[in-house]
């Protein structure tokens, strides 16, 4: 028998099988998803790095504050599994295949990466070893604290309020304090339906990078095995789901708690492995460094939006994919951007070559590297929260809120600091032997870009980093005597190599001991492949059971095989940028769901301990503006809430003619009637000078922005009513949260309507 919440569970299956369906037959879908991608990014860089800060900070004040001490159970509740349990099902859920498949390939691309996209300059650098610190410690920023604060975020709101009020397990909880009984609702249904998904996408980004990682190292213990092989690759993300499937079906006790011990104890040993074949010292020395530079700069490169980079190339209208350029992608790109080329135009000018505006301006971090790199990273650690933040509440019952936060902080992100740190380095040295034994001044090192630049009319054109012709190299395969020789030693020009090589040819020093640090990659990889599914299909079944911690066999081994699916559809269709977009896009919406849902936690925090604000204050106002969903039905507001007619009535009334509306709140809070009634004509006006520049606008360009100046002043004018009204009836709540109701203001104004024509002493 099916134990299913089957509108969230259809909703999530119709967006996610459309989605495969589409990828598998549609050719398109990899430009579609591109395009998707670039314009998140090119518009909302800015919001992606704000919130990530923002719920940092409130994380780090809960830390040091008494709510620190609320337990995610009951009050004499014990931990449910031991330090170690807990701590290798956290890491293991939390980090993924990523850490092998760019443990040394995304500091090799800082460092020495082939194209000029991939050179960043975030930190001062005046020679090549800050270079080469610099690539560790822009790795370590990709995976530190930005990373697992969304995971901490969602797993202490789900462990408060579910495990302190004895609410089901699934996302809609989380939004209780703030939406009340509405989770019960359709909205919540879309917010779990939203959580299956967005979950899905995440745990098939690590499994469509995960997949040519493992391929590889098939092929380095057997050289039959075909790297190019779509088949063998499909079969790979087959097999793996099977054992996936077995895992999530013996449950989290018996499968998933013994997988992720047995793949942490494995890691543990290829660590130690590494420091035990090379050099201690020298990784020692790395480590307390880089972890050095991480503490001084990640404040300053936490907050960098690459703001002048994105700006250049909007002006140049520099190619981002495929033919469209990053002025195709931004918002008022009639109003700003146009305008520009037509003064550049005017002027005489046609624009500047990328090595010409190196020579005006310096050398700049490329305007694709947030793209590529550092939102691709937000956007992955936010679509795997709903997954990994449900797991680690789940696994976190009986410790308190001080702990997990601890945990999940210091302890994951100190041992995954080892890891990069030794992969990075170890990385760094190879390249740095190769350099020595192959390179000279035409090719490699801190002068490479003059040396590898082509000049016309004097302008030196920045290439590439790394000339690997003349490293010896052929492709990514040594090619000369001299770098054959190299390789047959065990070292190789990793940044001419494959992505899924390097870490492969890092090994290969050590001798003998190569064959067993390549296995023992291998099954790393396959076993953190198999966690990373059998967490998320255990996390999707509790969201599709409403919570039951128990759902039936055929509900886990349909999600288990949902995800090898969409993996597959990744892997056929679309390409390593495709993954990328797909996390990107995929961790948007919840990245607007996440701020919400802070708010959530500071109010379920708050009542927990019985502040005097949330004894005081009303929950919220008679109605909701999301009650549309539940076709106005009474049971979702209060008692006083107007019927349905009486709603859809008022609503209509404010989105054409919001005058009454906006008359009755303002005398509601003390204002006089003239002057309420003012504020009611400037309020109409404001929306439809709105509506009507908005229809204008192929008059021209200045139209658009009349429009949207208008829609901002009346959404303030409506937010400063929604906070004068909530303070005059003693509701509690917050400005971020009149904001964002007044954005809707068709909605907002006729709950504020609502309110007002309410007998005070009865609200």
């Amino acid at each position: 028998m099916l134990r299913i919440n089957w509108v969230s569970s259809l909703l999530a299956s119709l967006a996610l099988w459309t989605f495969i369906v589409w990828n598998l037959s549609d050719g398109g879908s990899n430009d579609d998803a591109h395009r998707s991608m670039s314009w998140v990014t090119t518009n909302w860089t800015w919001f992606y790095i704000v919130t990530q800060d923002l719920w940092f900070m409130f994380i780090l004040w809960i830390l040091f504050t008494k709510y620190k001490d609320v337990k995610l159970g009951r009050d004499d509740e014990e931990p449910a599994f031991s330090d170690y349990e807990w701590f290798s099902m956290l890491f293991a859920c939390g980090i993924g295949v990523g850490l092998y498949k760019f443990g040394v390939a995304e500091p090799m691309y800082y460092y020495r990466g082939v194209d000029y996209a991939y050179l960043p300059n975030k930190i001062p650098i005046v020679n090549d070893d800050q270079k080469a610190q610099q690539a560790i410690f822009l790795t370590l920023f990709h995976w530190g604290l930005h990373g697992w604060i969304p995971y901490v975020l969602v797993a202490m709101t789900l462990g408060v309020v579910c495990y302190r009020n004895g609410k089901p397990m699934t996302i809609r909880y989380a939004f209780y304090p703030l939406l009340g009984e509405n989770v019960n609702g359709l909205l919540g249904d879309c917010i779990d339906a939203l959580s299956i998904a967005t979950t899905t996408f995440g745990v098939c980004t690590s499994l469509g990078l995960g997949v040519d990682t493992i391929i590889n190292a098939m092929a380095r213990l057997n050289h039959n095995v075909d790297v190019t092989s779509e088949t063998t690759k499909i079969l790979i993300i087959w097999v793996i789901t099977a054992v996936a499937c077995t895992s999530v079906v013996l449950g989290l006790k018996n499968g998933i708690r013994v997988l992720s011990k047995v793949t942490f104890g494995i890691g543990l040993i290829f660590l130690a492995g590494l420091y035990a074949a090379d050099s201690p010292f020298f990784l020692l020395n790395s480590f307390v460094q880089s972890f050095g530079y991480y503490m001084q700069w990640v404040t300053q490169v936490g907050w960098d939006c690459d703001t002048w980079p994105m700006l250049t190339a909007v002006l140049t209208g520099d190619t981002t994919w495929k033919g469209h350029t990053w002025k195709d992608l931004t918002w008022g790109k009639t109003s700003s951007t146009d305008a520009i080329a037509d003064a550049i135009n005017a002027a005489g000018g046609n624009g500047l070559t990328e090595a010409q505006l190196n020579e005006m301006w310096g050398e700049r971090t490329s305007d694709k590297f947030m793209d590529d790199w550092t939102i691709f990273y937000w956007g992955w650690w936010i679509s795997w929260a709903p997954f990994v933040g449900m797991f680690i509440a789940r696994i976190s019952r009986g410790r308190t809120i001080g702990q997990m936060i601890k945990g999940a902080f210091i302890a994951p992100i100190t041992f995954g600091f080892f890891y990069l740190t030794t992969l990075g380095s170890l990385g760094i040295k190879m390249q740095r032997v190769a350099e020595l034994a192959l390179g000279d001044e035409n090719s490699v090192g801190w002068n490479s870009l003059a040396a590898s630049a082509s000049t016309t009319d004097g302008v030196t054109s920045y290439s590439n980093v790394v000339n690997c012709t003349d490293m010896g190299y052929d492709g990514s395969s040594p090619s000369t005597a001299a770098a054959k020789a190299l390789a047959e030693h065990g070292y190789y020009a990793l940044a001419c190599r494959g992505a899924d090589d390097q870490i492969l040819d890092l090994v290969e020093p050590y001798g003998k001991l190569a064959t067993l640090f390549k296995l023992m990659i291998l099954v790393a990889v396959i076993l953190y492949f198999i966690t990373s599914s059998d967490s998320g299909s255990y996390v999707d079944d509790l969201i599709s059971a409403n919570g039951y911690e128990n759902p039936p066999v055929l509900q886990k081994i349909y999600w288990a095989c949902t995800e090898g699916a969409l993996a597959t559809a990744l892997l056929v269709g679309g390409d390593l940028k495709m993954v990328r977009g797909v996390s990107i896009v995929a961790g948007f919406p919840f990245t607007m769901a996440l701020n919400f849902m802070a708010i959530s936690l500071w109010r379920a925090l708050k009542e927990e301990l019985g502040d005097v604000e949330m004894k005081q204050k009303r929950k919220g106002f008679n109605t909701c503006i999301w009650d549309f969903l539940e076709a106005y039905n009474p049971e979702t507001a209060t008692a006083s809430a107007p019927d349905a007619k009486t709603r859809v009535i008022a609503f209509v009334k404010s989105f054409v003619f919001p005058f009454d509306a906006v008359k009755k709140i303002k005398v509601a809070v003390g204002t006089e009637e003239k002057v309420a009634m003012l504020n009611g004509a400037v309020v109409t006006g404001l929306l439809w000078t709105w509506f009507g520049c908005l229809c204008a606008t192929g008059t021209g360009y200045n139209t658009t922005t009349i429009a949207w100046t208008m829609y901002f002043i009346m959404i303030f004018c409506i937010a400063s009513m929604r906070r004068e009204l909530r303070e005059k009836r003693n509701v509690i709540g917050n400005w971020f949260e009149d904001y964002c109701c007044a954005a809707a203001y068709p909605f907002a104004l006729a709950q504020l309507e609502h309110e007002a024509e309410n007998d005070s002493k009865l609200a």
